[in-house]
């Protein structure tokens, strides 16, 4: 059986994935050698699935109506350099997000319902952030740089759909193809719903 390789995310808005890359090309002059994301690719990952069916891409697209008919469009906020797995060995280079509990609740209705289809919940915490970029080799953070950065403001946008994507792995990076997006409408299918 054919499988797909799959996450579920809220796209960013042009002005946030612009300052994103403007935030990169800042850094690039502090910490070298770190493989950049192309701020066209950013999203928030609510979820990723690594490979799953057809059969399973149509459950989790339904599960997406029910969701988006619950809750309304909220504000997500993105300010603050952080590091994976910290500043002493940093691989992962991130800008917090800050959803409230609107963007909380999201992430927890959507992992309660993937569960009950046999897709389970992640071993760690919901940390909702905005990958920068990647360093193979881990690298220690100095703390002048830690505490100029850590209060770098990307800006605010209104997060309101619920976007499933596909990921296809090229030699050039993954290749993120939408297959199905869905509203945040807070209302029943045909009020609002595409």
């Amino acid at each position: 059986m054919a499988t797909v390789r799959a996450f579920l995310a809220i796209p960013l808005t042009t002005a946030i994935t612009d300052e994103a890359g403007r935030i990169q090309r800042i850094l690039t002059r502090e910490l070298p050698d770190i493989r950049w994301i192309n701020p066209a690719s950013m999203h928030l990952t609510l979820k990723f699935f690594a490979a799953v069916s057809e059969e399973t891409l149509e459950k989790i697209g339904q599960i997406m109506l029910s969701v988006g008919c619950l809750l309304q469009p909220f504000p997500i906020g993105i300010s603050g350099l952080g590091t994976f797995p910290a500043p002493s060995r940093a691989r992962v280079f991130w800008l917090g997000i800050n959803g409230g509990p609107a963007l909380n609740r999201l992430h927890g209705i959507f992992d309660e319902k993937f569960e009950q289809i046999g897709l389970p919940r992640e071993d760690r915490p919901f940390t909702p952030h905005l990958t920068l970029g990647r360093r193979r080799q881990g690298i220690s953070i100095p703390l002048t740089v830690q505490q100029h950065y850590q209060k770098i403001e990307c800006g605010r946008f209104r997060a309101d759909r619920v976007v499933l994507y596909q990921s296809c792995l090229t030699p050039a990076g993954a290749v993120h193809i939408p297959l199905r997006t869905v509203l945040l409408t807070g209302s029943p299918p045909g009020h609002g719903q595409p």
